[in-house]
Formats: C-alpha cells, sequence, structure tokens
C-alpha cells in the first residue's frame, strides 16, 4: 500500500468552506498561518535541524520572504550583520548601544543560515517567538505543512474557518 504522500487544500476543507487560518505542529514547534502572517513557537528541545528545516522550507515556497529584525548593538558591530547578507534599514542611538533594523532575506543563504544560528543561540536561553509577514496564500500553507510533515509529530492542530456572509 502507497503511503499518503500530500494533502491538499480540499482535503482538509470542512463542507467547502474556506479557511482562514491554520495551526500546525510538533511538540517542539508551533506554527500560527494565515495568508498575511505566520508566527512561530520554538520550543526549547528544538534542534539545529528543526530550525534549519522550518526556515529553510519558507524560502523553497516563496523565495521572497523576507524577515524584519531588531538587533540592539554597538555602532561597531552593525557591519558584522551586513557581512552576513543582513541589510540595513535603519537604525539609532538607544540606551545599551544602537537600535539596528536589519531585513533578512530568506533567499541569500548566507543571511538565512546566520537567522538560524542567531534562534538556535536565543533557544539556549529559552523559547523563541518569531512573527512573519508575508504574502502568502492557503496553497503556499499548505505547501508548507506538506513540506514539513516528515517532521516527527508534525499535524495539522486548529483551523479555522471564514465566515459566512
Amino acid at each position: 500500500m502507497l503511503k499518503e504522500v500530500s494533502r491538499s487544500k480540499d482535503e482538509i476543507l470542512y463542507d467547502g468552506r474556506d479557511i482562514s487560518y491554520i495551526e500546525m505542529g510538533s511538540d517542539k514547534i508551533e506554527l500560527s498561518c494565515t495568508i498575511g502572517k505566520i508566527k512561530i513557537w520554538f520550543g526549547k528541545q528544538a534542534t539545529v535541524q528543526d530550525v534549519s528545516k522550518v526556515l529553510q522550507c519558507f524560502s523553497r515556497i516563496d523565495s521572497s520572504f523576507v524577515h524584519e529584525t531588531e538587533i540592539i548593538c554597538d555602532y561597531d558591530q552593525i557591519p558584522l550583520y551586513e557581512n552576513n547578507d543582513y541589510t540595513l534599514i535603519s537604525y539609532g542611538r538607544s540606551e545599551g548601544g544602537y537600535r539596528v533594523i536589519f531585513n533578512v532575506q530568506f533567499s541569500k543563504e548566507h543571511a538565512l543560515n546566520y537567522f538560524i544560528e542567531s534562534i538556535v543561540s536565543e533557544l539556549k536561553e529559552g523559547e523563541v517567538n518569531k512573527t512573519f509577514h508575508w504574502n502568502g496564500s492557503m496553497a503556499m500553507i499548505m505547501l508548507i505543512f506538506n513540506e514539513l510533515r516528515s517532521m516527527e509529530g508534525w499535524n495539522i492542530t486548529k483551523k479555522e474557518y471564514r465566515e459566512e456572509e
């Protein structure tokens, strides 16, 4: 018997109603997805491979995927991030150094790998939450699910449907 390879949007629809929100994940990682935003919770038990698989999946599904990140650092450290392919958006003096905003373009492998390393480093201190804004679609969300379902315990945990008008 052939193992089920993927699930389509139609297979998870209920009575033909449109889905507006999907949660998916495992005991180590949870994604809350809409067509405009993806929120990710990385539990302390998430591994480098887990973080890498999720973020590289986004890169493959949507090559325009970008994350805006804010960092407080010394002025001299700004080029370190730029050398790792982060795109400088703005900076200004703040308490504790400089408040710097960068875009992390997931299509740039070096930037993505550096971002993955930063999340793994944060995980040493505890759970990590990230929010990504994107121009997605329900079809793209299902592509994400289908790519990540090979991870141990990965399932759709919640669905919300659009209100009937």
